[in-house]
């Protein structure tokens, strides 16, 4: 029953998950640094795999999607993570690796300016809250 136990820690662990990250090119994204950006910003995420990460075979994550969908305009100095938090461990062991869920964390700096069609959704929030 042990070897059992090990087995199936040791499939949720090494599973076949796999993330893709591109760009469409649709902010600017860069590893360099750029003087017009400091503020630091996270974005973060998570994709589903099931049956010990064979399906979907991968997830593709566009990046400055991700960025433009938090509201930001370019981002530099890009650093990107994947992981696994303890409750991923726990589902992904609980379920004999039936299902799989992986996290990411897209990290750099921004501008601080939001793009122009968030500015106008934050301003009527504003005016509806009034």
């Amino acid at each position: 029953m042990n070897k059992f136990f090990t087995l199936i820690l040791l499939v949720t662990q090494v599973a076949c998950t796999t993330i893709h990250f591109r760009s469409n090119q649709s902010v600017p994204i860069t590893f360099d640094g750029n003087p017009n950006h400091q503020k630091e910003v996270w974005i973060t995420g998570h994709r589903h795999f099931y049956f010990w990460g064979v399906e979907p075979e991968h997830h593709e994550v566009y990046i400055d999607e991700e960025v433009r969908k938090a509201g930001y305009n370019g981002l530099s100095k890009l650093i990107i993570y994947e992981h696994k938090s303890p409750q991923d461990n726990l589902i992904s062991f609980l379920t004999l690796g039936l299902y799989l869920p992986r996290g990411y964390t897209i990290t750099g700096f921004v501008s601080g300016e939001m793009m122009p069609e968030e500015k106008n959704l934050d301003l009527e929030s504003e005016t509806v809250n009034d």
